[in-house]
């Protein structure tokens, strides 16, 4: 979410980065999953801000399927244990999601799966490496603008 919003696109298409987002979903949940995140998380996001989603919210987004875990085996990303992905942080972070009437969508995919964040350089280098700690663990924006430069 907080890679689309319009203060982070802008310094993104300023940058000339494209953000690439690999899924261990098939493409069938994939494909299902980009709109209901658009509709859903960034069309509320900017409706309580006073704001227009832009139709071209993902044109430097790309979103692709490797259910093999070829990518996430690449970047020696493991699964986490059921109390690295489900304990007290993520908990709190549902529950205050259900008291603002949040959507929780269940999902059935592999939710222990580990995820993480990288920035690669035209050149192939690797400037942000970053491998959370439980499933809310992301950089913050200034980090990946930092490694983006």
């Amino acid at each position: 979410m907080q890679l689309h919003r319009p203060q982070t696109l802008d310094k993104f298409r300023a940058a000339d980065a494209r953000l690439l987002v690999v899924s261990f979903a098939r493409l069938e949940e994939l494909k299902e999953w980009v709109p209901y995140f658009r509709s859903t998380i960034l069309d509320r996001y900017y409706r309580r801000h006073d704001l227009s989603l832009p139709d071209t919210v993902f044109s430097r987004t790309r979103f692709v399927a490797d259910p093999e875990l070829s990518a996430y085996h690449a970047y020696g990303l493991g699964r986490h244990s059921v109390l690295e992905a489900y304990g007290p942080r993520i908990v709190w972070q549902y529950l205050k999601w259900i008291v603002e009437g949040k959507p929780i969508r269940m999902t059935r995919q592999d939710t222990l799966q580990r995820g993480g964040d990288f920035v690669v350089g035209r050149d192939g280098r690797l400037t942000l490496s970053q491998v959370g700690r439980d499933q809310s663990g992301r950089p913050r924006i200034s980090e990946i603008l930092d490694a983006l430069a």
